[in-house]
């Protein structure tokens, strides 16, 4: 089972050295991994996928869709924008230039999480006038109290 330990003090630090003396004198053989940098909280993922729901909403609003290609197909079909497509084809196409060693949107540190949406709004805005911001928690949490 995996566990977490977070390390941001001194105190803490020594803490950590204790649980890894105490531990590996139980089980001698460890794996750890490590992440430098905060990470995402449970909001900002929802903000992110709030964030890519808007994205798809103004793009297909301003009816740039999704082009599906394919030889069954015949000729291209075009289909609305999603949530899960603005992730995969756009966020990550986004994400993975700017950090080659992520695989997941999981692996993002909250700062690079606000860099990842800042360059794509930046992006859509600039070539197709699409203006979407990154939501804060406010925006989210005023969002489901108007639904609610």
């Amino acid at each position: 089972m995996a566990e977490a330990y977070t390390v941001n003090s001194e105190s803490k630090k020594e803490s950590f050295k204790e649980f890894v003396d105490e531990l590996y004198t139980k089980k001698p053989y460890i794996t750890f991994t490590y992440q430098h940098g905060k990470p995402r909280t449970p909001a900002q993922n929802n903000a992110m996928h709030v964030f890519c729901e808007q994205i798809a909403e103004r793009c297909n609003a301003a009816g740039y869709w999704y082009t599906v290609s394919s030889q069954i197909l015949k000729s291209d079909l075009d289909t609305p924008w999603t949530k899960e497509r603005v992730k995969k084809l756009m966020w990550m196409a986004v994400q993975q230039a700017m950090y080659p060693d992520t695989t997941s949107s999981r692996d993002l540190t909250a700062e690079q999480m606000i860099k990842v949406a800042d360059t794509l709004a930046v992006h859509l805005s600039e070539t197709h006038d699409i203006y979407v911001k990154f939501p804060t928690k406010e925006d989210i949490d005023g969002n489901k109290t108007r639904r609610g």
